[in-house]
């Protein structure tokens, strides 16, 4: 016998998956496929939720942060103020001579920061809380 005649008789010999296993697992592979499609495309309809834009400038000699510019719809209950010193408290400041952390953030709107004695500098972070996004850092010297 040749080395093709023992090939082919060795092909001949061999079976294949019953017919039952094949359309079991035609069936599982279709199922996997339509779930992961459906998925995939019950997702794209929907829009992602992205931070609105927020500027600020530290004002060193006045010991405050500017807002400078703001996206509308933005609320002061939605942004986290962070202080790296202890027993510093920030104090949102509003146009109309209000205080609190109450309404849309504006431009020109500030933060001052009661220290104490403290005296030096503090890092001041401002995140939106929906989104969990850094709007900036800034270094602010409290004399």
């Amino acid at each position: 016998m040749t080395k093709i005649e023992n090939i082919r008789k060795w092909i001949k010999n061999k079976a294949g998956v019953s017919p039952i296993i094949a359309i079991i697992l035609m069936v599982a592979i279709t199922v996997v496929l339509a779930a992961t499609i459906y998925v995939w495309v019950s997702g794209m309809g929907k829009g992602g939720t992205s931070a609105p834009n927020l500027a600020a400038t530290a004002d060193n000699i006045n010991h405050r942060l500017i807002i400078s510019q703001a996206d509308k719809g933005i609320k002061w209950s939605d942004i986290t103020i962070s202080v790296n010193q202890t027993g510093v408290t920030p104090v949102i400041h509003h146009l109309d001579g209000s205080t609190g952390a109450t309404g849309d953030v504006k431009g020109g709107e500030y933060i001052t920061f009661s220290a104490g004695s403290y005296t030096g500098p503090i890092t001041v972070t401002l995140t939106y809380k929906p989104t969990n996004t850094n709007f900036g850092t800034w270094t602010i010297y409290l004399s």
